[in-house]
């Protein structure tokens, strides 16, 4: 017995209730959309004035370090200061010379001076403590080596920038400029740098130059000098205050990305101290500010300017709050629309669920969620008939009764599929496979007998089959106890170098490969001269064998084992592995009736050994794509040409490209137009017969580029929904 629910435990109320929600919840994005459309005004009305702001400040530090160098270059060059300088250098009596610098920084227009020998040695210093050593200053660097600045780019006599004081009473950042010292004679005498602090006090004056008005009054602009981003000097009574802002709001990090490459920000909001700011972050030019990351921080308060905005909030309130109801209702009757296509869904899984499954479900889908899952649906019913229906078929095959066709075996048991085939470029075709008695020996080896444990690991059970590259047995791994295929290349290759080599790099990008549509490989190896190949072992049937006899397969069949080779390529190509031999023969169905794409990494080494074979072709003539023909460079898309052969081939039972001559075979996939499929199978989907087309085409780049696209256009191909990505 169904539990009993409550009106508002139902899909449509549950639905119409968070609907309603939802609504509210637009009704309040709306509200933040205007207010932030109002701060976005004041944000445009305060740019002007914080840019005209910016502006001045920049101006003030120039004018400030102009003022500084006129009073240094009159120190330097009244003749009783250089002569002072000149007798510390010879002498090293430097006390007269800190006294002269104390006296003078009021003249200086500094609160710090020092003089540096040609050496870098410090002379003098007018803050106290220990005289430091050089600094890492670049002002004072360029004024050492003026030649060398003059080809930097910066030609002086002076030098502005900033440098960071860690020493002496009055440590912190300072403004200053520097300029090289020369006797009479132009005897080099080092350089003497003055500077002024960036401190609360400097950042009082500078406002009062940026912001125009009374700053009486509050609440009022405010502006903070920054170095690597936190607060040298600010108008706050807290200068903490802003450190904390700039430390813990993450979208500051973005805004120092601009300052450190030379842009002012955007107008920013600030809360500091309780209020709103509308502020703009300039970076400060000079050098050492870029190392120094020195920047200035100008707000204006933000309720003066969003004053008019007040109303048109109050105005959308109203009219939110009044189209609300009716929204509601309509909501109600959008949840009980929206549930219907759902209720049929239920009936349906339960219906499945019961084994009765439907044989459609009579609902369109929609482009919404209800469609997802409707499409989602239809393509589970399609993969569970499709598998149903191939599952009987290939038991049909197996029980002899649906025309010809053995059992195959995992690892590539069918030699036609085992060995790409060789054409030379007359009319004879030879293949790599089914060996002459003059090349391969009839018998197996000792080693390679039946009950024989071979490389000290594999018990062999029995032969699967022979093919180009060798003989195939099925193995017992006694490490590992599970049954594997274990392949043993033959003579002739294996005293091949080159093909040996090819074959190793090729297995270790195949074992890469981990897929459910992708047989396994395991490993290469080696032992008393015989050279292997060890394979995930599967009995099964190929899609060679349920095709022989048949000559076409249903619609849905095609689309499942279309999408599944397309999803076990697309894992192959992901790691660069191209198989270059796709054909139904190397398609096996395991017990479940999935796919199983083989003989990965097999086809290029030989396609190696015989390169230099003049007129040779390494493939299935039926299957090879132009680019193969024409010995050209192969990708994933060669694969995908062989995928669309064997699509045509399913859909219709006819070869798109066929002739008994084999040179004329090749021709026509050079040369031929591509065939229709809608005229040799009119039943099919339109939209398959372009996909098959696209595949076809005979430039690489006119395909579809990649098996992930293909698959997705087969999963909606399964469903009956067309795609746009057929145009």
């Amino acid at each position: 017995m169904q539990p009993t629910m409550r009106w508002y435990q139902t899909l449509a109320w549950s639905y119409f209730i968070r609907q309603a929600a939802a609504i509210l919840g637009l009704l309040a994005i709306i509200l933040w959309v205007a207010y932030r459309e109002a701060e976005r005004g004041a944000s445009s009305t305060a740019q002007a004035s914080l840019s005209a702001g910016g502006y001045v400040l920049e101006r003030a530090f120039e004018q400030q370090g102009r003022s500084m160098d006129a009073g240094l270059e009159v120190f330097t060059q009244y003749s009783g200061n250089v002569a002072l300088i000149e007798h510390a250098l010879e002498t090293g009596a430097l006390t007269s010379l800190t006294d002269t610098l104390v006296e003078n920084l009021p003249r200086l227009g500094a609160e710090i001076a020092l003089v540096v020998a040609p050496d870098g040695q410090v002379l003098a210093c007018t803050a106290k403590g220990p005289r430091p050593a050089l600094p890492e200053v670049g002002i004072l660097q360029m004024a050492l080596a003026p030649e060398e600045a003059a080809a930097a780019g910066h030609p002086g006599p002076f030098y502005r920038g900033f440098l960071r004081v860690d020493w002496g009473d009055h440590p912190g950042v300072y403004h200053a400029v520097a300029r090289p010292l020369s006797s009479p004679a132009g005897r080099s005498l080092g350089a003497m740098l003055v500077g002024v602090p960036v401190d609360d006090r400097a950042a009082v004056d500078l406002r009062r130059l940026a912001i125009a008005g009374p700053q009486r009054g509050d609440p009022t602009a405010h502006l903070a000098l920054l170095s690597q981003f936190r607060a040298q000097g600010s108008t706050f009574q807290e200068a903490e205050a802003v450190n904390r802002l700039l430390a813990r709001e993450p979208a500051f990090l973005a805004v120092r990305g601009q300052v450190l490459d030379g842009q002012r920000s955007t107008v920013l909001p600030f809360r500091v101290e309780g209020r709103n700011y509308l502020g703009m972050i300039t970076p400060l030019h000079g050098v050492n500010a870029l190392d120094l990351e020195m920047a200035d921080v100008l707000m204006m308060p933000v309720d003066p300017l969003l004053a008019p905005f007040r109303n048109l909030q109050k105005a959308i309130l109203a009219v939110g709050v009044a189209g609300l109801s009716v929204a509601l209702a309509l909501s109600l009757r959008s949840a009980r629309k929206v549930t219907a296509p759902l209720k049929a869904l239920v009936s349906a899984a339960q219906a499945l669920a019961e084994g009765d499954p439907p044989e459609s479900l009579g609902i369109d889908p929609t482009p919404d969620e209800v469609g997802v899952l409707t499409r989602t649906f239809k393509s589970m019913l399609a993969e569970l008939k499709a598998k149903d229906q191939l599952l009987a078929l290939l038991d049909t095959t197996r029980r002899g009764t649906g025309g010809p066709g053995p059992i195959r075996f995992g690892a590539a048991f069918d030699p036609a599929a085992v060995a790409p085939r060789v054409e030379p470029a007359d009319e004879r075709t030879r293949r790599l496979g089914a060996a002459p008695p003059d090349e391969e020996e009839a018998g197996l080896p000792e080693a390679l007998r039946e009950g024989a444990i071979f490389a000290a690991r594999y018990r062999v059970d029995g032969l699967l089959g022979r093919g180009g590259m060798g003989v195939v047995l099925k193995v017992r791994d006694l490490q590992l106890d599970e049954d594997v295929a274990l392949k043993v290349v033959r003579a002739g290759l294996a005293a091949n170098p080159a093909f040996l080599d090819q074959l190793k790099q090729e297995i270790r990008l195949a074992r890469k490969i981990t897929h459910r549509y992708v047989l396994r490989t395991h490993d290469f190896g080696e032992s008393d001269g015989i050279p292997y190949v060890t394979m995930e072992y599967l009995k099964g049937t190929t899609l060679r064998s349920l095709l022989d006899g048949r000559g076409r397969l249903p619609l849905a069949l095609v689309l499942r084992i279309a999408r599944q080779v397309a999803e076990g390529l697309e894992a192959a190509h992901a790691v660069g592995v191209v198989h270059r031999d796709i054909k139904p023969a190397n398609v096996l169905f395991d017990v479940r009736g999935d796919a199983k794409i083989m003989d990965f990494g097999l086809a290029a080494p030989v396609a190696a050994v015989i390169a230099g074979e003049a007129g040779i072709l390494v493939g299935s003539p039926r299957y090879m794509s132009p680019e193969q023909i024409r010995g050209e460079r192969v990708d994933a898309r060669t694969d995908l040409y062989a995928l669309g052969v064997m699509l045509f081939e399913l859909c219709s039972g006819l070869a798109p490209f066929d002739s008994p001559r084999i040179n004329d075979l090749l021709t026509l996939h050079l040369e031929a137009p591509v065939p229709s499929l809608a005229e040799a199978a009119p039943d099919m989907p339109p939209d398959l017969s372009v996909l098959v087309h696209r595949l076809l085409e005979k430039r690489q780049a006119d395909r579809c580029q990649s098996a992930t696209e293909v698959a997705e256009i087969l999963k909606l191909l399964a469903t009956g929904g067309g795609t746009s990505r057929l145009g």
